[in-house]
């Protein structure tokens, strides 16, 4: 069983945080849709308010860890995404645009890790503090090739 190394929250930043707020508005207008008789028109906005909850829970990252021999992204709920050590080629800084699957919480490049894999697609993150992010994870990395061509 695999033991956390590193455990570390992802940066929301204030333009993403507005967009995560997009649902009380669908829920302001369906207020305003029951207030002038339209119960179609609010049972749309509540159905579609309650629908944005749903996959913003179910996609937005809660934490990054690192395992002894993996990376993980946990997303809502029972819900997460793994990287193998051994499918794992490095950790950096992107260098110009960002192609692959993105779990961003944060608009600027300035905070973004880029995990390069050997087999897919990059994958995207925004730690909280990426150095000590890429630090732990480049540490965590050596150790395990390190241990496993013993």
């Amino acid at each position: 069983m695999d033991s956390v190394v590193y455990e570390e929250s992802p940066r929301y930043d204030s333009l993403f945080k507005g967009i995560l707020a997009l649902p009380v508005f669908f829920i302001l207008f369906g207020i305003y849709y029951l207030y002038i008789g339209e119960v179609e028109g609010a049972i749309g906005m509540f159905a579609t308010t309650l629908l944005m909850f749903a996959v913003f829970w179910a996609i937005f990252p809660r934490r990054y860890q690192i395992f002894d021999s993996k990376f993980r992204i946990a997303l809502g709920g029972p819900f997460s995404f793994t990287v193998p050590f051994s499918n794992l080629e490095a950790a950096r800084m992107p260098e110009g645009a960002t192609f692959g699957i993105n779990f961003p919480t944060c608009f600027s490049n300035e905070r973004t890790v880029q995990i390069i894999r050997k087999k897919g697609w990059y994958v995207n993150i925004t730690p909280t503090d990426r150095d000590l992010f890429l630090e732990n994870l480049n540490k965590a990395l050596a150790d395990w090739r390190r241990s496993s061509k013993q």
